[in-house]
């Protein structure tokens, strides 16, 4: 018996130290249907079809100047912690972030009071908020409708923009294949009627996998997204400059996502790149990876990676924000908690830098 069992139910899935689902044991890995098939042809069939104007729209695609400010395009996740709320609230100020993400899981909707008034406390900044989702998600679609909706009106008047989906492409989120996503995202296609102000961002691909980014942006669906936001990690070519495929790094990897997105029928023309982060070696359980030092840093690296990285994805002209996930968490965060003071690594002064001009 699993020594998770007697956990209450979310725990069993959930690791709190590193703010994500467990790896799922091999019992509960998604088999091979008939629809993954299916939805797999479909996929290929997508890229195949795509693939010429693709090329051509990668190759021909060039960088421009920004138009964004460094105030409007820097941005940082934050998550409530009772213990430590008014210290937040100064580091925040004292980096002079404005823009600013906070998850909220529709397995916490009993605990939605507490976000909203975390969320609150930041009326004077600009707010992403993201709905995460479980796998419960797609096997109940109007009950995920529902939490939604709640999430939606309960915080319209706190933020007007929110990011629906995480990790789509990784089944210990929920989403066993892209159709699993298409359930998620045209559920909430059917509230836009009663949320007319409201921007929707999607699909919430992970990492680097351009095929998943392809499928879920140009396909016949009938959801029609405000902007794509993408979960653009790097870390495991460790610097930002290294290349993935013997050809990608961070900047041809922005470019060939605008590319896909320049050509979607699914969304504007509008890439935010929600959750970046280098995982800090020596860290465990906070880690969110295996901590071998091929993906994991140490925090000066760490440090030189976050500029490197905004100072890329800003000079690109492609992108209209970036947030580092998150300020406080020892394993990946701007702020080590381990102690019984928090500690701010030189990451955190990094990103001050970073909004104190040190961006351009």
């Amino acid at each position: 018996m699993s020594e998770k069992t007697n956990l209450p139910e979310d725990e069993r899935w959930w690791d709190y130290y590193s703010d994500q689902p467990y790896v799922l044991d091999k019992h509960n890995k998604p088999r091979f249907t008939a629809d993954n098939l299916i939805e797999s042809i479909k996929t290929f069939a997508t890229l195949i079809g795509v693939s010429p104007f693709l090329l051509w729209r990668y190759l021909t695609l060039k960088q421009k100047p920004s138009t964004t400010s460094v105030k409007d395009f820097a941005g940082l996740s934050i998550s409530p912690n009772p213990k430590y709320t008014s210290e937040i609230c100064e580091m925040v100020d004292e980096l002079g972030v404005e823009q600013l993400l906070i998850r909220i899981p529709v397995w916490k909707l009993d605990h939605l009071d507490d976000y909203l008034k975390f969320a609150e406390l930041f009326a004077n900044k600009t707010i992403l908020i993201n709905i995460l989702q479980n796998r419960d998600s797609v096997l109940k679609p109007e009950q995920w409708a529902d939490h939604v909706r709640t999430i939606v009106s309960s915080c319209q008047s706190i933020s007007r923009t929110f990011q629906i989906g995480n990790a789509i492409n990784r089944s210990k989120w929920g989403c066993h294949s892209t159709a699993d996503y298409f359930i998620l995202q045209n559920q909430v296609e059917k509230l836009r009627a009663d949320f007319t102000e409201i921007k929707f961002l999607g699909s919430s691909v992970i990492d680097f996998e351009p095929v998943a980014t392809l499928r879920t942006l140009i396909n016949a669906q009938p959801y029609h997204l405000d902007g794509c936001a993408t979960l653009l990690y790097v870390n495991r070519r460790l610097s930002p400059y290294n290349k993935q495929f013997g050809l990608f790094d961070l900047e041809k990897k922005i470019q060939l996502i605008y590319a896909i997105l320049s050509l979607s029928n699914k969304s504007e023309q509008k890439l935010w790149i929600t959750e970046n982060n280098w995982p800090l070696l020596n860290t465990k359980p906070y880690t969110p990876n295996s901590g071998h030092p091929r993906s994991t840093v140490d925090e000066q690296t760490q440090a030189t990676f976050l500029k490197q990285y905004y100072q890329i994805a800003y000079r690109s002209g492609l992108v209209e924000k970036v947030y580092w996930w998150q300020l406080i968490n020892p394993g990946y965060g701007l702020v080590d908690s381990r102690e019984k003071r928090l500690r701010k690594m030189p990451s955190y002064h990094a990103f001050k830098s970073l909004l104190g001009g040190g961006l351009l």
